[in-house]
């Protein structure tokens, strides 16, 4: 597992000018499996990344995409103009914390969105230094000798174009960037505590709520203090908009099929008579005062 790697990686600078291949939607990578490690799935294609480097400069791609029980990741290799390679390792939003952005987008005018973008990367840096510790402090404890100083590598928050098909604003996380030279293995591109990190933002598990900014009203609080709009609902607690595309002044939320609060509707009266309650049309999302 990454979270028992041996190897002590500091940050560093990496090329600004990379060259991205360009997947088509839903084209998976031949020589990673969904839920393999990165590092396996792509020594199966080039047994060092230096090896995979000609191969990304002739126009292939050399990617893994998948998840550890928690957000997405994706591991792929980058060449630059400078004739320097790195390897990309990236974590993404997902969940609760994804919904809130979303929602946060379309409550902000599209003029105003490139303030939001640089707003929330000082969200997501803010998020890490609060896990970054815990992670490594987890990493420390299950080195058998006990004698590791592991430090994490500090990532930088960035964001990227929606998917085709999904929806419409940018997709956020965090990556570190692992320069390759002549001894680079792939072992050394997976830094455990970036690793494990998609595992605290997919907050799933419950394991990291003793973090105050992982919980959601901790992560709502957060993004608030840097400048971005959260609206929760008063009913259900999720994140929500009045300004989504397709109900304009609907308090709304992506987790739902339109505009319906689930608490809302459970809350409904039983009927005296027949069958049917007003609840089973759904209702409306209502804003925290």
């Amino acid at each position: 597992m990454p979270k028992k790697r041996k190897k002590d990686r500091k940050a560093s600078r990496a090329p600004r000018v990379l060259r991205v291949p360009q997947v088509p939607h839903g084209e998976a990578d031949p020589g990673a499996a969904a839920f393999d490690f990165p590092d396996t799935a792509l020594r199966s294609r080039f047994s060092t990344p230096a090896d995979a480097v000609s191969a990304v400069r002739s126009g292939k791609t050399v990617e893994w995409t998948g998840s550890n029980d928690g957000s997405s990741m994706r591991h792929r290799l980058l060449t630059a103009d400078d004739g320097t390679a790195v390897v990309e390792q990236a974590v993404f939003l997902g969940g609760l914390q994804e919904s809130m952005i979303l929602c946060a987008w379309h409550e902000t005018p599209e003029q105003e969105r490139p303030g939001l973008e640089k707003r929330i990367f000082g969200a997501l840096d803010d998020l890490h230094t609060a896990v970054r510790t815990v992670l490594e402090e987890d990493i420390r404890t299950l080195r058998s000798d006990g004698s590791d100083d592991y430090t994490a590598p500090v990532p930088e928050a960035f964001c990227e174009a929606p998917e085709r098909h999904g929806a419409g604003i940018p997709l956020f996380g965090w990556r570190v960037l692992h320069p390759v030279t002549a001894g680079t293995t792939w072992e050394d591109t997976v830094d455990p505590a970036t690793w494990n990190s998609s595992e605290v933002i997919g907050g799933w598990s419950g394991d990291f709520d003793h973090i105050d900014v992982v919980r959601p009203e901790g992560f709502a609080g957060l993004l608030r203090r840097c400048g971005v709009p959260i609206v929760l609902c008063a009913l259900c607690g999720d994140p929500i908009t009045s300004r989504h595309p397709r109900w304009p002044g609907v308090w709304t939320g992506p987790r739902g099929d339109g505009p319906l609060c689930d608490a809302a509707a459970s809350a409904a009266p039983k009927p005296l008579h027949g069958w049917y309650t007003d609840s089973m049309f759904g209702a409306p999302h209502q804003p925290r005062k």
